[in-house]
């Protein structure tokens, strides 16, 4: 299956070079084979796997999965794992339509729970360590990077970000380096969290407060 998938993708590339295409192919390609009962890869999907990367799916972790029932997708979904790079997936997880992982070379990318998800067009850049826990529901248009990409003032652009179990983070969020965020917390919708969240509190704005304490989420 996998070689011809790489083999599709590389008359792909030979029509686009020849002119003939300008789009992005409708399909997906990995550069290293994985068990495709764990693996689930769905039609508009691109998947780029270093061969010195180190991949380990315990269950199953599927990209570009749909809420539909038609199954439609309108986006390409991307998972990335560049040279030397770590993705721990020690349950479930999925990325919805346009949901997008990289991992850079000798990050670690850590999903530690169950039932956990990234939905429409989230990304979540990985260039030193993220941790994701248990039950975490991550919502559309939502950012999660562990780095600048830029020092500013000889500070250290990266710092690494820990989500603990059962956190929901609502649509447009942002969280950036440094963060750990606490077992049972909610980020507001819009939010930009530069700073730690307590565990079962409730933060919103920008720079993201707390808003609301001992909070219980269903």
């Amino acid at each position: 299956m996998f070689r011809k998938l790489n083999r599709k993708y590389n008359e792909w590339k030979a029509q686009k070079r020849q002119g003939r295409i300008d789009n992005h192919p409708k399909m997906y390609f990995v550069y290293r084979k994985q068990d495709p009962n764990k693996l689930v890869v769905n039609p508009n999907s691109m998947v780029c796997i270093a061969n010195s990367a180190d991949f380990v799916i315990n269950r199953s972790f599927e990209v570009n999965a749909s809420w539909f029932v038609d199954k439609r997708r309108r986006f390409v979904s991307e998972l990335r794992l560049a040279e030397n790079s770590t993705l721990l997936c020690h349950s479930d997880f999925k990325l919805y339509q346009g949901a997008s992982i990289y991992v850079a070379p000798n990050a670690v990318l850590e999903l530690k729970g169950e039932k956990g998800f990234m939905n429409t067009n989230s990304t979540l850049n990985c260039f030193c360590h993220v941790e994701i826990g248990d039950d975490c529901g991550i919502g559309d248009n939502v950012t999660i990077a562990d780095s600048d990409h830029h020092s500013i003032d000889g500070n250290n652009p990266t710092a690494p970000i820990v989500i603990g179990n059962h956190v929901w983070i609502a649509s447009n969020a942002m969280i950036c380096k440094g963060v750990t965020i606490g077992d049972g917390a909610v980020v507001a919708a819009g939010a930009v969290v530069r700073n730690d969240v307590p565990p079962h509190c409730l933060v919103g704005g920008v720079p993201a407060k707390v808003i609301r304490e001992g909070i219980e989420w269903e």
